[in-house]
């Protein structure tokens, strides 16, 4: 984030003044649409942005999780170590699948209206359509985009 006068360093202090945040960033870019990607947990914050008065849309991607990484996902969040026995991981799998599985009902159940997925498995053809809606950009543009080779790579 650029510098902000300090609102941009703590995760506490951006959350307490979101709203100040957003309309910092629109006044820095000089923009009035930004692009910002959201934790899927945090579905407080996504009522916050979709109750403004502000048009949001937003774009949920459908990814196909793979064991290897949902295991670097569990080392990065502090739920597994170096030093975790494979059993374990085993174990803690399934329920690290679910729960991604249970934000994304979360999200669904809120029923956000201008909510649109990108799903990994789906055809370029059928991605096309919410990247224009979700951008406002034209089909040549959302196919294009659609297309990208490693549009789901990490």
């Amino acid at each position: 984030l650029p510098d902000l006068g300090g609102i941009q360093r703590t995760l506490g202090k951006r959350t307490r003044h979101r709203r100040a945040l957003m309309r910092m960033l629109f006044d820095y870019f000089e923009t009035d649409r930004l692009i910002i990607c959201l934790d899927t947990a945090n579905l407080d914050l996504m009522q916050d942005f979709f109750s403004d008065r502000s048009t949001t849309r937003l774009l949920e991607l459908e990814c196909d999780f793979t064991d290897e990484y949902l295991v670097g996902h569990a080392k990065r969040v502090g739920l597994a170590g170096e030093q975790t026995a494979d059993e374990t991981m085993q174990r803690l799998l399934p329920t690290i699948r679910y729960d991604v599985v249970y934000e994304s009902d979360r999200i669904r159940d809120a029923d956000f209206e201008n909510h649109l997925r990108l799903r990994e498995l789906a055809s370029p053809d059928e991605n096309t359509p919410p990247i224009c809606e979700f951008l406002s950009v034209s089909e040549d543009v959302g196919r294009s985009i659609a297309q990208t080779p490693y549009l789901f790579a990490d």
